[in-house]
């Protein structure tokens, strides 16, 4: 298992599994199977191949129950999300936030309810800073 995994290195479908796995928090290759949309459905020996490489990749954590591997994530949510986010922000829009923030501004990628939230974070402050 790799110890430190590449934060942005997830695929759309490995994205797919691994929110399921943050939703059931402990799960079978059965389980991600019975809880993915119809539009991801995938063979029982795909969803394996898929569970498998993410544990070598370091994202999941592997134990045996039986004759049933159970796997669970490693890595918290909002840690990768954090990780694919920077990475997405300096490829494409060379590191500038405020860019990513005026592209989804102009392109009218925003609904009014996603603008309040802005406007209520931005009206709050960040203590962090």
């Amino acid at each position: 298992m790799s110890k430190n995994p590449k934060i942005d290195a997830l695929s759309k479908f490995e994205w797919t599994i691994m929110n399921e796995l943050w939703e059931l928090e402990n799960a079978s290759a059965r389980d991600i199977i019975d809880a993915l949309p119809e539009n991801s459905q995938r063979a029982y020996t795909t969803i394996q191949t898929y569970l498998e490489r993410l544990v070598e990749k370091g994202y999941l954590s592997k134990k045996k129950a039986g004759n049933v591997n159970l796997y669970q994530t490693v890595i918290p949510r909002d840690e990768i999300v954090d990780g694919a986010t920077n990475s997405f922000i300096e490829r494409v829009f060379q590191g500038s936030g405020s860019s990513l923030a005026a592209y989804l501004i102009k392109n009218k990628q925003l609904r009014k309810d996603d603008l309040e939230q802005i406007r209520q974070i931005l009206e709050e402050g960040d203590d962090d800073a």
